[in-house]
């Protein structure tokens, strides 16, 4: 897991769609190329709905397969448009001050002339008390979500997980819907405010659902993400220049996500019925794994697609879906992005990855995958004041 795209890799030239046995337990079809992978994101005949799963399969699909990514039309469009509504208002705006603050807060808080692992002192604060903000979680919530968010993201390896997961998101969809207070008696008195932020609009078990799906695996992907990026970033000469440019901070960010993002094994996708993808004939009830870390890497698509070149154009990379199903927080990860990146660059310009062998990917299992440290050595404060952007000596 501390570097998985050799094996992926070796897949590639099984052909766009691979047969691929997963936990040792059942056969899927593994999506390897960019077009198969647009293709199968596009395609009608691929449900993201677990009800479509062959039954010898639907025992294996966590019950945490309820959230807004995991429904088709017409349930999808009606959550999509609810959620995409909870954006709205000024709330997008909001968050983005507040992110900006939180981030200047804790990159002021940083030593000068230190190595510090700014995973725990800035990529994970920022990202957890944003989100939990953003969606109007009160303490008691968040805390039980917090306590319960990596065990949501396990993947299916036996009964009693299975079991584990099931009662841990019973218990949060209560929290996430009562506001951490008793249910409602007659008198209406317990309801949670409707103006709590996103958790407010609609307290309910299916919007509950929805809220848990993009608080864990929203936060757990963001945080993973912007790790890897800052990580990779402090080994760039001129970085901090890169970070003070919006437009290159952005091709920068794309450029992370297209080559090493979150999102490994890939996404889910049930077939109701039989089709040809890509010259291979899937039946009804197959899954269908699409591999958004191997598209991202086709060199068909991605011209020498395992250098970082952080001015690449164009990256049509796909770690935030496509379609229909792109992720609704594409706005959040970018005003998190600029919320750090811009703020540690005009603080500490000098700073660097600590030596090689400090930060290790954690290996934390097929979902998610991130590092486990961001060790830098800080370097001297730069005095409060403009920052003229240097163009970096190298980008690999």
């Amino acid at each position: 897991m501390e570097d998985p795209y050799p094996l992926l890799e070796s897949l590639r030239s099984s052909g766009p769609v691979a047969r691929v046995r997963l936990y040792e337990r059942f056969d899927v079809w593994w999506v390897t190329g960019y077009a198969a992978a647009v293709a199968a994101l596009s395609a009608p005949e691929l449900s993201s709905d677990q009800r479509h799963a062959h039954p010898a399969l639907a025992h294996h699909v966590s019950p945490m397969r309820v959230g807004l990514i995991d429904r088709d039309p017409p349930e999808h469009t009606r959550l999509r448009g609810e959620t995409l509504r909870a954006f709205s208002g000024g709330r997008l705006a909001a968050f983005e001050q507040h992110a900006r603050t939180l981030g200047a807060e804790l990159v002021a808080a940083l030593p000068p002339e230190s190595r510090v692992d700014l995973l725990p002192t800035v990529v994970r604060p920022l990202v957890e008390r944003t989100v939990s903000t953003f969606l109007g979680l009160p303490p008691l919530v968040d805390e039980a979500l917090r306590a319960h968010a990596d065990l949501l993201t396990r993947p299916m390896t036996g009964d009693a997980v299975r079991a584990e997961i099931g009662r841990a998101r019973a218990v949060l969809r209560r929290h996430v819907r009562t506001g951490g207070v008793p249910e409602a008696g007659p008198s209406g008195e317990g309801r949670p405010s409707r103006d709590g932020g996103v958790r407010g609009h609609l307290p309910s078990d299916e919007w509950a659902d929805v809220v848990l799906q993009m608080y864990v695996a929203g936060r757990r992907s963001t945080v993973d993400f912007l790790a890897t990026a800052l990580l990779g970033l402090l080994a760039v000469d001129g970085w901090a220049g890169l970070c003070h440019d919006p437009a290159v901070r952005r091709t920068a960010v794309d450029e992370f996500l297209r080559l090493d993002g979150p999102i490994v094994r890939g996404v889910w996708r049930f077939a109701r019925a039989d089709f040809d993808l890509s010259g291979t004939a899937v039946a009804r009830g197959d899954l269908v794994i699409v591999s958004l870390a191997l598209a991202g890497r086709d060199p068909r698509v991605f011209p020498d697609p395992a250098r970082l070149d952080l001015r690449r154009a164009p990256n049509r990379h796909l770690q935030f879906g496509l379609g229909a199903h792109r992720c609704v927080g594409v706005p959040l990860v970018h005003a998190l992005a600029d919320a750090l990146l811009p703020a540690l660059g005009a603080r500490f310009p000098c700073a660097g990855a600590a030596p090689a062998g400090s930060a290790q990917p954690s290996g934390r299992g097929s979902v998610f995958r991130g590092p486990a440290h961001v060790l830098a050595d800080l370097g001297p404060e730069c005095p409060p004041g403009p920052m003229e952007p240097r163009t970096p000596r190298r980008t690999a």
